[in-house]
């Protein structure tokens, strides 16, 4: 119930609650008052708030975390809470405390940074109402007053009262806004209550915690570095007291969990909110967060946050111990994080104590022998290694995923039209709901608005992906297990190799060249280039499949070979004109040593192209030199479009039998 103010003019005080008053004060320079009360459901549906029911704006921006943790999951609300909690009458009913956070707002309804001080005679007056003998109590000269911009909290040892002006306040949950959103959809969903509790409902009260942000009310933080706004405390509340509530899927676990090595890793690849540009870093604005979706080939987006988390993954190989007390399994895996993570041959570390170390000191006995389970990463090891990934991965990677021509497109398209910091990455980081509210509102004012500043773009950009393997989740996996071998195994500093530079520009090349379209075709042959590789011959649908990864992997490390080795032996007019000369060449094992996995890469696509959807309706007829011919005239035709270089002319006996032996010891 909402009261006008007789202290001051159009106010609307609630009535007030009661309770309990105490501090958080572990730490020095830091008290965190609260107020613990009890409403009844009504009550806590009329005066509270979740985070999509503050008002939207266009101005705010958005952290990673924040965006995942804003969002309302209506089908977790009304599935899981109201269907599968509340509606079971075999159930007992009991939610924890709500933690609402009070949050001042203007006059244009948007929140303040900071409560204003307020002249205590400009208070309501106690009791709120005349006739109320209890609440008179509390108009006591022993009682501790704090008045500030519309909140009303009174203090007598731990008892405590809290009212506050609903036309300044918006009292917001930060924790058990699914809880509290439930409440809500319960009571006012035709489907369930229809506007009205029944009676015995009506009677139930839930305990709700208040977090009050003002000194007057005891609220202290003197660290360092500190930030004050209401807002970024109520962030960091919001984040601490939901990363560790169910989560929608695995994957946004992942990304939230500050004990991630992974998630620690992927966040070093964005900039830190939305609507932020940074040339170095993968724009969040443009990076899909909405869903647990890894594809990116849609739409506006860059990238997806569940496929950088899946790179990261790959990238670092760091899969855990099946049995976290085996000390060979453990010491494997140490060995792989100080391999991928550790800096100029030093081991990852906290304050000068090497990880191995820690693991034979802290989790084994006196006679080294598993004392206790070593499964992941300690959390305290956790800034060196990020570190480590800063300085073997962040570089390069980023460079594949800014730099490269279909990419950096896009990012051009998006700073030319202001996309990134401006309306459209601002409207693309609301909620659902304030997507809707936001959309209704210019509309409104202007009815091209959406079409001008959000679906005209959405559609420009979705035109650029059309038909492009860049765009492919499984495709850009392939291109950064490339960029892995040149700049991490090799550092960037094999002659043969190059670097990533090199790789950059191999890829704008097959780019401009149109190999990357998805349907490119292969002149002289029945089927696409990428038949065989990534396309099924059938109905030259998309396969998705680890296998597929190896094979768009594969043809793109034979290309770069290829195209690299010719570069190299140019100057000394000992280039191969043929590409059935460049594939015996990598089929050799000797090859290996100078272009490493090259004979891996050669069995990996002779092996997909050796299939009788290749040979035809009449691959029964065919002898086994007939079919060793057709793959040998694919495999030889594939690796010329990617090289233009080559030509793919008919080979003398000699070397077609060399090649004939290659292909024989695959068979074998």
């Amino acid at each position: 119930m909402l009261m006008i103010s007789k202290g001051e003019d159009n106010a609307k005080f609630n009535r007030p609650l009661y309770g309990l008053t105490g501090q958080y004060t572990l730490a020095e320079g830091v008290a965190l008052p609260y107020f613990i009360s009890l409403m009844t459901i009504d009550r806590a549906i009329d005066e509270l708030r979740v985070a999509e029911q503050v008002p939207a704006s266009l101005e705010v921006k958005w952290s990673l975390k924040e965006l995942f943790q804003r969002e309302i999951d209506e089908d977790r609300v009304r599935q899981d809470i109201i269907k599968g909690y509340l509606l079971d009458s075999k159930k007992l009913k009991f939610f924890n405390a709500i933690t609402i956070v009070l949050m001042p707002k203007g006059a244009d309804d948007k929140i303040k940074d900071a409560f204003e001080n307020s002249d205590a005679s400009t208070a309501p007056p106690i009791p709120w109402d005349g006739t109320d003998t209890e609440d008179a109590q509390w108009n006591q000269s022993d009682a501790k007053n704090a008045y500030f911009e519309g909140v009303q909290f009174v203090s007598i040892g731990q008892q405590a009262r809290l009212r506050w002006d609903a036309n300044r306040v918006l009292a917001v949950a930060v924790d058990g806004q699914h809880r509290l959103w439930a409440l809500r959809t319960f009571r006012e969903d035709e489907k369930f209550r229809g506007g009205t509790l029944r009676p015995v409902e009506k009677h139930t009260q839930i305990p709700v915690l208040f977090v009050l942000l003002h000194d007057s009310a005891g609220f202290l933080n003197t660290q360092e570095q500190a930030e004050h706004s209401i807002r970024s405390i109520s962030r960091e509340l919001f984040t601490d007291l939901n990363k560790n509530a169910k989560p929608m899927d695995k994957a946004r676990e992942l990304i939230l969990d500050d004990k991630s090595i992974n998630a620690r890793c992927v966040r070093t690849l964005l900039t830190d909110s939305t609507a932020q540009y940074a040339p170095d870093l993968l724009p969040l604005s443009l990076v899909r967060w909405q869903d647990d979706s890894n594809r990116f080939d849609s739409s506006y987006y860059l990238n997806s946050l569940v496929h950088l988390d899946l790179l990261v993954s790959a990238l670092l190989d760091l899969k855990e111990p099946s049995d976290p007390m085996d000390k060979k399994q453990v010491q494997e895996l140490i060995k792989r994080i100080n391999s991928s993570l550790g800096v100029n041959g030093q081991e990852v570390q906290y304050d000068g104590r090497p990880l191995s170390r820690y693991y034979i000191e802290d989790c084994c006995d006196d006679e080294q022998e598993p004392l206790a389970p070593f499964a992941r990463l300690p959390e305290y090891y956790l800034a060196s290694a990020v570190e480590g990934f800063k300085k073997n991965f962040r570089p390069w990677v980023l460079k594949l995923l800014l730099d490269f021509k279909p990419y950096h497109d896009l990012l051009e398209y998006a700073r030319q039209h202001n996309l990134i910091e401006g309306t459209f990455g601002q409207f693309q980081a609301q909620t659902k709901k304030h997507k809707a509210t936001i959309k209704e509102q210019e509309t409104n004012k202007d009815s091209e608005w959406n079409i001008r500043e959000i679906i005209t773009h959405q559609d420009e950009i979705a035109r650029m992906k059309e038909n492009q393997w860049a765009f492919k989740a499984i495709f850009q996996k392939a291109i950064v297990r490339l960029g892995k071998v040149v700049e991490f195994e090799f550092e960037g500093k094999d002659n043969n190799l190059g670097n990533i530079e090199d790789v950059l520009n191999f890829m704008d090349g097959l780019y401009d060249r149109e190999i990357l379209k998805v349907d490119a075709s292969l002149p002289n042959h029945a089927f696409r280039l990428w038949t065989f590789i990534a396309l099924n011959p059938g109905n030259e649908n998309i396969r998705v499949a680890k296998t597929v990864e190896d094979k768009i992997f594969s043809v793109l490390s034979l290309w770069y070979f290829g195209s690299r080795k010719i570069q190299i032996n140019a100057p000394n007019d000992t280039a191969i004109q043929s590409s059935r000369k460049l594939l015996k060449f990598f089929a050799a094992d000797k090859s290996t040593a100078q272009w490493p996995g090259c004979k891996k890469a050669y069995e990996n696509l002779y092996t997909g192209f050796n299939i009788n959807s290749l040979y035809g309706r009449d691959h029964d007829t065919l002898s086994p030199e007939d079919k060793k011919e057709i793959v040998r005239s694919r495999f030889a035709a594939v690796l010329a479009a990617g090289i233009p270089k080559l030509n793919n002319e008919s080979l003398p006996e000699k070397i077609s039998s060399d090649i004939d032996e290659a292909a024989l010891d695959l068979e074998s």
